[in-house]
């Protein structure tokens, strides 16, 4: 069995809407939102897990977040 992979997400809070948005840089359609912290991890989790399935992904290269983000790790 493969152990989980470390990557990368920039999440922020959206005071307007009262919800969680994060995304994982360099991989497309990671991009995913939550009520609570928790949540949003599990939903980039699995858009991620999905993403890795339906095709493999090079090494992240180092990119700056989007303004008001900041970076957490996801396991996957």
């Amino acid at each position: 069995m493969l152990r989980p992979k470390r990557y990368t997400a920039y999440i922020q809070w959206n005071r307007q809407r009262g919800y969680y948005a994060g995304y994982i840089p360099g991989i497309g359609g990671t991009e995913s939102w939550g009520d609570d912290m928790d949540d949003l991890k599990g939903n980039l989790r699995d858009n991620l897990s999905r993403r890795l399935r339906d095709r493999p992904v090079r090494a992240q290269q180092a990119v700056p977040p989007r303004p008001g983000f900041r970076r957490i790790d996801i396991k996957a």
